[in-house]
C-alpha cells in the first residue's frame, strides 16, 4: 500500500521494473489479485508514472505494449492510461502487427478502440510535417495489415472498420491495395451486408491509388457494388490520361506484341457493337474498353429491372401481363436474358 501511494513521486527505474514484474506475477495468481484489490491498481499507477518518466529511453514500443497488458489486467486510472497510450502512440512506427493485436473487452476479438487512439496520437505528432514522412507511411502499411487481420471478426461493425481505415490521412498511403484486400476479406466474412452498407464501406478507397491489377480485380468482384466498379475504372482511365507520354514510352506498356501470336478479338456490346483486337491495344485503351463494357451492362440491367417492375405492378393489380418476365427481359436485352455485370 505504501508503494501504491508513491504515485507521481516514482522516479526510480529499478522500482518501476520491480513493480511491473510483481504485477505480472499477480496476474497469474487470481487469488492474489482478489486479495490485492485496489492496492494492485495503486501499484499499477505508480509503475506507469515511472514508465512515463523514462519514456522510450528504457522501454521499446513492444515493451510499452507489454506494460499495458500487465497493468490493464489489474486496473489503471484514466490519467495513467492516457500517459501510457501517448508514449505508445508516439512510437507507433516501431510497432509490429503482433503488438497491435490486444484482446478486446467490448465484445470484439481485438481492442480496436485502443489502436484508433494510438493512431490519433501518432498522426497528431506528425501533422506539422509538410511532406508525408517515412514514419507515417510505415504506420500506413501497419494499419493496412491490422485491417486485414481484424476483418474476419463478425463482431466488427461497418462504422468501426471505416474508422480504422480512415484514421490516417490520404498521404500516409502510396497505394490502397492493402485497404482493398482488407475490404474484400470483410465483405466475404459479412455476406449479409446490404448494398448500401457495401457502398459505404468502399468510401475508404482511393481509386486513383489502386494498382491496375487491384482495379481489375475490383471490377470483377461480385461483392463490390457495380456503381463502385464503374467509378474505379473511370478513375484509372483518368489517371492514364494525365500520365505523360514520355513516361509511358519508357514503361513496358509500349512493348509490341509478338506478331506470330493469333490476334484475340472481342465484341463490345451496346449501340455501337464492334470487334476489337486486344493484342493491338495498350493499357489505356483496354481500360477504356472495360469501362465501356461495364457502363453498357449497367444500362441493360436498369432497363430490365424497369420492365420487371412494370410486370409486377400489373400482376399486383390483377391484370394479365403482356408477356412473361423472361420474355420481357430478353426483349430488353436483345434476346440474351439478364446481363451479367462481371
Amino acid at each position: 500500500r505504501v508503494l501504491g501511494c508513491y504515485g507521481i513521486e516514482n522516479k526510480n527505474l529499478i522500482l518501476t521494473r520491480f513493480l511491473l514484474h510483481y504485477l505480472r506475477a499477480a496476474t497469474r495468481r487470481p487469488a492474489l489479485c482478489r486479495e490485492g484489490g485496489g492496492g494492485l491498481a495503486g501499484l499499477a499507477d505508480t509503475a506507469v508514472h515511472g514508465v512515463a518518466l523514462v519514456g522510450g529511453t528504457a522501454f521499446s514500443c513492444r515493451g510499452l505494449f507489454w506494460v499495458l497488458r500487465i497493468v490493464s489486467a489489474v486496473g489503471l486510472s484514466k490519467e495513467c492510461r492516457h500517459k501510457l497510450e501517448r508514449l505508445m502512440g508516439l512510437m507507433l512506427d516501431q510497432a509490429t502487427l503482433d503488438d497491435l493485436l490486444v484482446s478486446g473487452d467490448d465484445g470484439g476479438v481485438y481492442d480496436v478502440n485502443l489502436v484508433m487512439r494510438l493512431v490519433r496520437v501518432f498522426v497528431g505528432s506528425e501533422e506539422e510535417a509538410d511532406l508525408p514522412s517515412q514514419r507515417m507511411r510505415k504506420v500506413g502499411r501497419l494499419v493496412d495489415k491490422y485491417l486485414g487481420e481484424i476483418s474476419p471478426d463478425h463482431g466488427l461493425r461497418v462504422s468501426k472498420f471505416l474508422a480504422v481505415a480512415e484514421s490516417l490521412p490520404d498521404s500516409a498511403r502510396e497505394c490502397y491495395d492493402g485497404v482493398y484486400r482488407a475490404l474484400d476479406i470483410y465483405l466475404e466474412s459479412h455476406p449479409t451486408l446490404t448494398i448500401e452498407e457495401r457502398t459505404t464501406l468502399c468510401r475508404c478507397l482511393n481509386y486513383e491509388k489502386l494498382t491496375l491489377e487491384a482495379c481489375k480485380d475490383l471490377a470483377k468482384n461480385r461483392r463490390i457494388p457495380p456503381g463502385i466498379a464503374v467509378q474505379a475504372l473511370a478513375s484509372q482511365q483518368s489517371k492514364l490520361q494525365i500520365r505523360p507520354a514520355a513516361a509511358a514510352a519508357k514503361g513496358t506498356g509500349g512493348c509490341r506484341p509478338d506478331p506470330s501470336q493469333t490476334p484475340r478479338k472481342i465484341i463490345v456490346s451496346g449501340s455501337r457493337a464492334r470487334s476489337v483486337d486486344l493484342d493491338a491495344m495498350d493499357e489505356k485503351e483496354l481500360l477504356k474498353l472495360n469501362l465501356q463494357k461495364m457502363q453498357n451492362r449497367v444500362v441493360e440491367l436498369e432497363r430490365a429491372c424497369k420492365e420487371m417492375r412494370g410486370q409486377m405492378s400489373k400482376m399486383a393489380k390483377g391484370g394479365r401481363p403482356s408477356s412473361s418476365f423472361g420474355a420481357a427481359a430478353c426483349h430488353q436485352t436483345g434476346g440474351r436474358g439478364l446481363p451479367r455485370l462481371c
